[in-house]
This record gives C-alpha cells, sequence and structure tokens, in this order.
C-alpha cells in the first residue's frame, strides 16, 4: 500500500538562512538599476545652470544620488538587517510538506502553498525557488532531505505540464 507523502522539517531564520535567501533569490545588479542616481546626478549637474543663487537644491540632488548608489551596493546588508530586526527573527519555523502542499508554521506566520498555485520550481545552487501567485518563496536544501527535494521538483514537473 502506498503511504501519503507526509515530511516536515524544523529550522532557525537567523542571519545565515537569512543571508542564503538574499542570495539565491535577488536578481543580479544590472546596469538599469543605477537610472535614479544618474537621473538624480544630471538634475544636479542641471541645477548649476538654472539656480546661481542658491545651491540647496543641487546638494539635495547630490545627496539623493548619492543615497541611491548607497542603497543599491548595500541592498543585501539592508535587507538581512531589516529581517533580523523583524518579530521573526531567530524564531522557529517548521515547513509541512505533503500531498497538498507546502505549509509554513511559526509563531507569526501560518501559511500554505498549494501544488496547483505552484507555476514554477528552479533549482538554485543552495535551494528551491517555488514560483507561485502570491510571489516567490526561497527553501534551502541545508534544511530538505534529498527526498523532500524530489518530491518538490516531481511537483514543478506537473505544474509545467497541466499550464501547457
Amino acid at each position: 500500500m502506498n503511504q501519503p507523502f507526509n515530511q516536515s522539517v524544523t529550522f532557525v531564520l537567523d542571519k545565515a538562512h537569512f543571508q542564503e535567501c538574499f542570495e539565491q533569490s535577488a536578481p543580479p545588479v544590472q546596469a538599469r538599476d543605477y537610472g535614479k542616481a544618474v537621473i538624480f546626478g544630471l538634475a544636479a549637474f542641471a541645477s548649476i545652470f538654472v539656480e546661481t543663487e542658491h545651491y540647496y537644491i543641487l546638494f539635495f540632488l547630490i545627496g539623493l544620488a548619492i543615497l541611491e548608489l548607497f542603497s543599491i551596493r548595500y541592498r543585501q546588508t539592508w535587507w538581512v538587517w531589516r529581517q533580523l530586526m523583524g518579530k521573526s527573527a531567530n524564531g522557529r519555523v517548521k515547513l509541512i510538506i505533503n500531498e497538498e502542499g507546502i505549509t509554513t508554521e511559526s509563531t507569526y506566520v501560518n501559511s500554505q502553498i498549494l501544488w496547483p498555485d505552484v507555476s514554477a520550481v528552479e533549482q538554485t545552487e543552495k535551494g528551491l525557488l517555488l514560483r507561485h501567485q502570491g510571489g516567490v518563496n526561497y527553501l534551502s536544501n541545508s534544511h530538505l532531505s534529498d527526498e523532500i527535494v524530489a518530491f518538490i521538483l516531481l511537483h514543478d514537473k506537473k505544474a509545467s505540464i497541466e499550464n501547457t
């Protein structure tokens, strides 16, 4: 008799976990990400010729351009810091993977991603990205057994067949 698949995993939302999540799920920085900084810089340069008496707007625009450059350069640090300041930081999370989907249980958040809602599963270097109607979720391989990873990837094949 074939038993239904039902496994659970518990892990802690610590700094290492958040860093891995960002590294594996954030898109790489591209040239267009610097667009706002360039626009602020050009506006600051143009304000030199428009405003000859007071340079407040010039310094304000230069400050915005520099701030935008820092936000691009330190986006991982900023994102991880925000996660660590959240109330779920260092909290335990229980993942339940079964025939229905993936359920997440923690002190502050209980959610479920159903398999029919999953549009794609992408394997990264260190985990899996689940793309679904509600967004994207990352699951680290360090918390998952090979059996769980194979089961999740099996559902990706079902999702891609159903979507065609």
